[in-house]
């Protein structure tokens, strides 16, 4: 199994963090970091990491030719997304490879993901379901065919033999303005030839009361409420047991996120409008299904390790 994922320095505690936890439930794994921007300090900081949990890890370098000229949009989508559209040329001896955002958290063995038969199709993954009408209108593509970018399966024979990388890059110089760059210029260019899978495979943490309920396998942190930055953040109990596991000092969030939020849920319930009793019984469903029962489990391997405290917040 070949597990790829890339960074730069704004998302180098997530780095870790993922590897950690996608190590933790497979480990016979190869991983493999491309490095877009990551200070030097801090490379040599996840060498000795995995040599001294015996992770079987490369770094190798983004080519910078390739990428640097690329439209960006801050510090949430730098020219370290365009890195994920390199991997069948630095990996030009391997037929498929998993890649996976800086900013998920793998909680269970990726076996179902690694295995899943692509035919003829150029990846596997999961729809996004949150994309503007706008977005998907410039492209014409409907809400349930646009994939999110941030979990997929590669077909890197396909991809290099179609010459796929190229094509991409073509259109995200063609449609520069497009919200979300490098994933809509993917998902044009793999249009008709994507293998869909679960939500499980790639679940929005900030969004766990509006997709289908399914107990995730990987958690994407999406957005802006990082769980190494914000407090409170949905499933930022999760991400804080494998920081205390992996022993690294990866700091937890400080910031907290505006408490109109809470404010506005304690008033619906009180009120009992039903979009709030719906977060709640969502709130209420993954942190009794999935979020205390990983944990137990996990402490039982790191027994050592102490639960952390449950937070009685609105995210689970």
């Amino acid at each position: 199994m070949i597990i790829v994922t890339a960074s730069d320095n704004n998302f180098v505690p997530g780095l870790f963090l993922f590897i950690f936890s996608a190590w933790i439930h497979n480990r016979e794994a190869k991983f493999v970091v491309i490095d877009a921007g990551i200070e030097p300090a801090t490379v040599i900081e996840l060498r000795r990491f995995c040599e001294r949990k015996g992770i079987d890890c490369q770094i190798v370098q983004a080519d910078a030719e390739r990428i640097s000229d690329l439209p960006t949009r801050g510090k949430l989508l730098t020219t370290a997304a365009y890195a994920r559209i390199l991997i069948p040329e630095i990996l030009p001896d391997c037929d498929k490879a998993i890649y996976m955002d800086a900013d998920t958290l793998v909680v269970s063995d990726l076996g179902g993901l690694w295995s899943a038969d692509l035919g003829d199709n150029l990846v596997a993954g999961v729809i996004d379901g949150f994309v503007e009408q706008e977005e998907l209108d410039e492209i014409e593509m409907s809400r349930n065919e646009y994939i999110n970018s941030g979990v997929l399966t590669m077909n890197l024979v396909a991809w290099r033999r179609e010459g796929i990388a190229n094509r991409i890059f073509a259109k995200v110089r063609e449609t520069a303005k497009s919200r979300y760059l490098d994933q809509t210029a993917l998902n044009t260019v793999v249009r008709g030839r994507v293998l869909f899978l679960g939500r499980e495979w790639n679940f929005f943490s900030e969004r766990y009361v509006e997709i289908e309920w399914r107990l995730p396998r990987v958690i994407h942190y999406a957005g802006s409420a990082k769980p190494w930055r914000y407090r409170r953040v949905p499933f930022a109990d999760v991400f804080n047991f494998y920081r205390t596991m992996s022993g690294l000092d990866i700091p937890e969030g400080t910031l907290i996120l505006k408490s109109a939020r809470r404010r506005k849920m304690i008033l619906g319930l009180i009120g009992l409008r039903r979009k709030y009793w719906s977060s709640a019984l969502a709130t209420h469903y993954y942190r009794s299904r999935f979020t205390k029962p990983h944990l137990r489990d996990l402490g039982r391997m790191f027994s050592k390790v102490p639960l952390p405290p449950q937070h009685s917040t609105a995210a689970p």
